[in-house]
């Protein structure tokens, strides 16, 4: 558990920082809306992130059972990802808020799906 946790955490730095990059440049460099560019941005991280925690973070084997779970839990965390910088944009904040609320839910969320679920 602990040597999952600790893998999951920093895999989930490398990723999130792939997000927020992705995300943010898409938005200032190409004009896209916060809800696509969160939902591209964490497509791209979630790609990095399925590799390492499995191969790393899990000790597991890449594989389609695997990939099949983990892509599971990882759409319900990306329509969260989507959905939480709607809600931001809707109200009239900033998309850094948006991006700062992924952040801290959505990983938390994830965890717990692939602990329980994705590498049962």
């Amino acid at each position: 558990m602990r040597r999952s946790a600790l893998g999951f955490a920093l895999v989930g730095v490398l990723s999130t920082l792939t997000h927020v990059c992705v995300a943010t440049l898409l938005i200032e460099w190409l004009g896209a809306r916060a809800p696509l560019a969160n939902g591209v941005a964490f497509v791209v991280a979630t790609l990095l992130s399925y590799v390492a925690n499995t191969r790393w973070s899990f000790g597991a084997r890449l594989g389609m059972a695997t990939a099949g779970r983990f892509a599971l839990v990882a759409g319900t965390a990306g329509l969260m990802s989507m959905g939480i910088a709607w809600l931001v944009e809707r109200a009239g904040g900033h998309y850094a808020l948006g991006i700062a609320l992924v952040v801290v839910f959505v990983p938390a969320f994830s965890f717990v799906g692939h602990r329980s679920f994705t590498y049962r």
